[in-house]
């Protein structure tokens, strides 16, 4: 998804983008994510994870390998948005998709294993993506940045193909799983009965969980997807002239901490219990890096500042998931969930396009990632009003 914030290192230039179109461009893929999350997850009981996740993959990846043929902002205003649209469905509905198979004991934990997709595409896909910036300046026909996009977006359709083939919509319809093994994941997944659900009356405290995780992921959202976007403009910024590979495994070195944050902290959290000072904890450490990321006058400590929001931002995704997916009575988790990725997409996009605006406006990033880091304070302090996890 991020691989636009380093075809940017050359981009930019080529097509005469301003920080100001950039930052629209890339925060508009959150507005098209936005408006089909809730429609998707609905899909997704309907019609099964197998035949939808696949068929996401295949759309999503050749949008994104289409970003390389547009020559215009206004071009890149509308790929941004298709591509938004298409992968609306794959977050919400592989966290819906993983309370099929994992109890809430076991679900933060699960959701970390997931997570990490995440710091691998990190880990792997920044030094790939600097790597094929440098070198593809002479393979002639197109630029590293159109290559860029090319390469990284068809691999998703191939793998779209290993979805149909390994993946099962429930736990019931698994080959390998015996029948006392479906029994007991039957067992593990049932949703609780409550006093509200047996009566029929409405949960009050379920929407006001919704509206509360929902104010915070928007916030945290933004803070640490919205950075992602540009950090390695920053990085560039405190060493002009570093050549784009260097970038690369500066970025994508640190997600090994976003590995450590989301299995360690998500594991914790499962064993103690502790949910909501789980996320507390994360939200704040990121929120550190950030702000030290904004004050930082050297590459050195921006380096510092990308090990502190990637080790805090791992830490808070799982953790988070763990609390929401607990947090909300069943019958609502599938649009709770969507509802909460929705606000997500707001904050998101709301602090990539403010912070093109800012980068544009100061010439620098000292008020791009202050003003994120204040967005990840106020995601923790919106955690403290929910109810004890």
């Amino acid at each position: 998804r991020v691989n636009v914030s380093f075809a940017a290192l050359t981009m930019n230039a080529d097509l005469g983008f301003s920080p100001a179109v950039y930052g629209l461009g890339a925060g508009l893929f959150f507005i098209g994510y936005l408006f089909f999350q809730i429609p998707s997850n609905l899909i997704l009981e309907r019609v099964g994870a197998r035949r939808l996740l696949a068929t996401i993959m295949v759309i999503w990846g050749v949008l994104s390998s289409a970003t390389a043929l547009v020559s215009s902002a206004a071009e890149f205003y509308v790929i941004r948005l298709l591509l938004g649209a298409a992968e609306s469905g794959l977050y919400p509905g592989a966290m819906l998709y993983l309370t099929y198979w994992f109890g809430e004991r076991e679900r933060a934990m699960a959701v970390g294993w997931f997570a990490l997709s995440v710091p691998v595409a990190g880990l792997l896909g920044s030094p790939l993506s600097g790597w094929i910036l440098d070198v593809s300046a002479d393979w002639g026909l197109l630029a590293g940045w159109q290559w860029l996009f090319i390469l990284e977006g068809m691999p998703s359709v191939l793998v779209a193909l290993l979805v149909l083939t390994l993946l099962t919509d429930r736990p019931e319809q698994a080959a390998w799983l015996s029948a006392a093994e479906k029994r007991h994941l039957a067992d593990i997944t049932a949703p609780a009965p409550t006093p509200t659900a047996v009566a029929g009356h409405h949960d009050v405290r379920d929407w006001y969980a919704i509206l509360i995780l929902s104010v915070s992921y928007c916030f945290f959202a933004g803070a640490l997807v919205g950075s992602l976007y540009w950090i390695p403009k920053a990085l560039e910024a405190l060493a002009p002239g570093v050549a784009p590979t260097l970038i690369g495994w500066l970025v994508g070195l640190p997600y090994l901490l976003f590995a450590f944050g989301t299995l360690y902290w998500g594991h914790r959290s499962d064993r103690t219990g502790r949910r909501r000072g789980h996320v507390l904890a994360a939200f704040l450490l990121a929120s550190g890096g950030l702000l030290l990321l904004a004050l930082a006058d050297r590459l050195s400590v921006g380096v510092v500042a990308v090990c502190l929001i990637l080790l805090g931002g791992g830490a808070g995704f799982s953790t988070f998931w763990g609390l929401a997916t607990s947090a909300l009575a069943h019958r609502d988790r599938a649009v709770g969930i969507a509802v909460v990725n929705v606000l997500g997409s707001l904050g998101s996009f709301a602090t990539i396009y403010l912070g093109g605006v800012a980068v544009q406006a100061t010439t620098g990033y000292l008020v791009t990632f202050a003003g994120m880091a204040a967005a990840g304070v106020c995601g923790a302090l919106a955690v403290t009003r929910l109810r004890a996890a």
